[in-house]
């Protein structure tokens, strides 16, 4: 029998001692376990009890290093992890570099734009005035050509109508006051048209001047629109590759928290169980070999063992009676225990704040949509703002000038709907099974990274299961009537893990999920995310 424990125990040691990172040592921690409580009831020889001097010492110095090890490997990794959050800022801030430079060139481009208009607007100005005055000169050329006209008519009827004598005293007289008149008349026709003539070079080039001047303007406004349909364009691309990478780099952790978690309870149980060992062990020293008394003894020993170093909160006298017993050790801060053990897992990071404004996207925020052309706010910010443009109908007294052009729509920004990222397989398991016959509630694989089900969640140790009261989630009456507080219905398997993970929490596995029956939210009915062990997923 002997010769068998120390094989027996030789043989779990050595497992130990060679077991590599990641890999769960339960079968040889419960082996370990088993061989102590053995040895200690049926006592042990002089070479047993020096080779548990020589196993204390391996799970001190071998055994549990490697286990702190294991578990500091995990933080670095999540940490690691955790960065690539602050890398999703890091090219948020030199996206938003082009962002701020598209705005400071749109911004260059709609000033150049108003001070042309408000240059057009003068010369427009000038043009109206000019073909004002035009008119005038034109309209007093006309009135005298007509008055000399008339004097035409006058002469006409004096020298031409039938039976007059143009010889006498009387008709000489007469013409010659007409032919006076008329030429009189006729130089100040021809006065007229000379200030009609030189005014006239003057508003041609009024009128070109102003047309050269709106040809400038529209050839602005063209690269005002162009450049603000690149700058909003930009600010799409930035937040939706900001989106992107924000949900690709919480997917990523948010699987790795769930397999850490995991990984975390199994080390915690195993440490727990090698303090149990140890503390056997001890006792196995302490008594040279000798058996325990009695099977109460024993119960008694390993009661005294759990209770100072495992969860329990009872102790074992010798008849094998329990007690009460306040719990005295915990695996990261009781005697004996390491804080490494406790494993930091980061909040959710809070989605970076959209920049305040326009001209202040710099640094760690998120650049708004900016008007674009053809919508009101454009309209408002870039067209209102403009000199007004003479309106219809024109005449003599409101000449017209060069309306502003219609304005060129950007091609469709669309922002692409966020991404989900799948890191790790999802199951749903169909309510509680012992709600049902047999077969009626199987482990369902999740491939689909909008499949949706229900939440429950389990403590990082398994001891406890959560269905309601958690931040975010929905009130739920039961059909007796009662109201469920903070429940979650029909999420993605990422949402699931995020609620579980943001109340300190992980994923029941499948085996988990049977205790959690009965603890709210009418879940014993509905299909429920669950993880399972690492070996047994699909691909």
């Amino acid at each position: 029998m002997r010769s068998f424990l120390l094989a027996a125990s030789v043989g779990a040691a050595e497992s130990l001692a060679v077991d590599a990172h990641y890999k769960s040592k339960k079968p040889a921690v419960q082996a370990l376990m088993e061989s102590a409580t053995n040895m200690l009831k049926d006592g042990a020889t002089p070479a047993v009890v020096e080779f548990t001097e020589r196993t204390l010492e391996e799970i001190s110095a071998i055994v549990q290093p490697a286990i702190i090890e294991e578990s500091v490997n995990d933080q670095r990794f999540l940490d690691n992890l955790y960065s690539q959050f602050r890398e999703v800022t890091s090219t948020l801030v030199t996206s938003n570099q082009e962002v701020h430079q598209l705005n400071q060139e749109e911004q260059a481009l709609s000033a150049a734009h108003q001070s042309c208009r408000d240059d057009e607007a003068v010369k427009c100005t000038t043009k109206r005035d000019c073909e004002i005055e035009l008119y005038r000169l034109w309209t007093e050329w006309v009135v005298k050509e007509e008055e000399l006209q008339e004097i035409h008519a006058r002469i006409d009827g004096h020298f031409c109508p039938e039976g007059t004598n143009g010889t006498t005293n009387t008709f000489r007289v007469t013409a010659t006051d007409l032919m006076h008149e008329y030429m009189i008349c006729k130089a100040e026709v021809d006065d007229r048209e000379r200030d009609y003539d030189l005014y006239l070079p003057q508003c041609r080039a009024a009128h070109d001047e102003l047309n050269t001047q709106s040809t400038t303007c529209n050839g602005l406004m063209t690269d005002l629109e162009e450049k603000a349909c690149q700058h909003q364009q930009k600010i799409t691309e930035v937040e939706a590759t900001y989106q992107d990478d924000y949900n690709q780099a919480w997917s990523t952790y948010n699987c790795a928290t769930e397999e850490i978690m995991q990984l975390e309870n199994d080390r915690k149980r195993e440490w727990t169980t090698l303090q149990v060992v140890k503390c056997l062990l001890r006792r196995i020293h302490e008594q040279n070999g000798a058996p325990c008394n009695s099977t109460g003894q024993v119960t008694a020993e390993i009661g005294h063992c759990e209770a100072l170093h495992g969860s329990q909160h009872v102790r074992y006298d010798e008849d094998g009676t329990a007690t009460n017993y306040e719990q005295q050790y915990h695996v990261c801060t009781g005697e004996g225990g390491d804080p490494r053990l406790c494993l930091n897992y980061g909040d959710r990071p809070d989605h970076l704040p959209f920049c305040p404004a326009r001209d202040q996207v710099v640094g760690a925020c998120r650049p708004v949509a900016q008007p674009v052309p053809c919508d009101g706010h454009w309209h408002d910010q870039q067209i209102a703002v403009l000199p007004a443009v003479p309106s219809a109908p024109f005449d003599q007294e409101n000449p017209g000038c060069n309306s502003y052009p219609q304005c060129t729509a950007c091609d469709v920004i669309e922002a692409p709907p966020p991404r989900s990222y799948d890191s790790c397989p999802g199951y749903t398991v169909d309510g509680c099974a012992r709600d049902g016959e047999e077969g009626e509630h199987p482990l369902t694989y999740v491939r689909d990274v909008d499949g949706v089900a229900d939440v429950r969640c389990c403590s990082i140790d398994g001891e406890t299961c959560q269905s309601r009261g958690f931040e975010g989630g929905v009130a739920y009456t039961t059909p007796g009537g009662g109201t469920h507080m903070g429940c979650y219905f029909q999420v993605t398997y990422q949402e699931a893990m995020t609620v579980c993970h943001a109340a300190g929490m992980r994923m029941c596995t499948s085996d988990e999920i049977e205790s959690c029956c009965n603890t709210g939210c009418w879940h014993n009915h509905h299909a429920i995310w669950v993880d399972v062990a690492p070996g047994d997923r699909q691909d």
